[in-house]
């Protein structure tokens, strides 16, 4: 476009040339006459350009503007997969109450019988002080140990996932009430219990009452070595969670109708009839997350009035 510029202007000048030679040889004028001739072609002259040069504008104008770099382009790596999504700055924010492992519930305590129905009681029949070595079973062993001592028979397990029973050698008894102290020394697990057992026939025929360290209470009766519930886990208002603690507890036993008394408080009975007469015995059971020990001491056996 440049070099049709220069054409347009050197045509305008050879033009102009021309024109000045003609007047020259046709048309001869006076010196004044001649530079008002001049300037107007000077005038015309410029504007020509001016009108060459606007059209070139406009027309340059009109095309697109091609811009072109001289540095050479890289290639761009495109990315692949997942974001990575930075994690987020940590602050120091005040957690007033942080969260917290939920812990077990314990068992709401339900109504139990409050009015006074202890039992009319007649004459003693029998009574053990935990003084003689001949009545009860003892034992050392990785199960745990059953030791007499100080007048009391003590059951315990350490760390073990085991259950040990000691016999009584007590001649077998119908019709009773059970009085027996209980102390509690170390019971943190709340699936680890104790407790008694009564007119046992041998390992396979007894009915058991078992206490848990969360102070529930449960019957059971095994015959034929089977276990049944009479029944299930139940709180009492009378043994509280956890060691160590004393209290009384009593078994009331005549024909098919079965009574059981924590402090002389009556928590429930029921009516069986398939075990009539037996033993006795003391048991204790952990499931090896914790230590248990457990004493047992004076042991009374009346005759039951009512």
């Amino acid at each position: 476009m440049i070099r049709n510029l220069e054409k347009i202007i050197d045509g305008c000048i050879v033009f102009m040339r021309i024109v000045k030679t003609m007047q020259q040889q046709f048309f001869p004028i006076d010196i004044k006459s001649w530079l008002i001739f001049r300037i107007a072609a000077t005038r015309l002259h410029l504007q020509h350009i001016f009108l060459i040069l606007l059209c070139v504008f406009l027309c340059s104008g009109c095309g697109g503007i091609q811009i072109r770099s001289m540095i050479t382009p890289s290639e761009t790596v495109l990315p692949t997969g997942t974001a990575f999504i930075p994690p987020a700055a940590p602050t120091d924010e005040i957690v007033w109450f942080p969260p917290t492992e939920t812990p077990r519930p314990l068992n709401t305590p339900t109504a139990f019988i409050t009015e006074s129905t202890f039992p009319e009681l007649g004459d003693l029949i029998l009574q053990d002080s935990f003084s003689d070595e001949e009545t009860w079973q003892t034992f050392r062993s990785d199960q745990g140990n059953a030791v007499l001592a100080n007048q009391e028979l003590t059951l315990a397990i350490q760390n073990s996932q085991s259950s040990i029973t000691s016999y009584a050698q007590i001649p077998y008894q119908t019709d009773y009430y059970l009085s027996m102290d209980v102390k509690l020394s170390l019971c943190s697990y709340h699936e680890d219990f104790y407790g008694f057992l009564f007119r046992v026939g041998n390992s396979d025929n007894y009915y058991r009452w078992q206490i848990n360290c969360l102070g529930q209470t449960k019957l059971e009766r095994r015959y034929k070595g089977a276990l049944l519930p009479l029944n299930d886990w139940a709180v009492n208002g009378q043994v509280r969670p956890g060691a160590p603690q004393k209290f009384n507890i009593g078994i009331f036993a005549k024909g098919s109708t079965l009574k059981f008394y924590i402090n002389k408080r009556l928590l429930f009975e029921s009516d069986d009839a398939v075990l009539t007469d037996g033993g006795f015995g003391l048991f204790a059971q952990s499931k090896g997350f914790s230590p248990l020990t457990v004493s047992f001491s004076n042991l009374k056996l009346y005759e039951p009035e009512s």
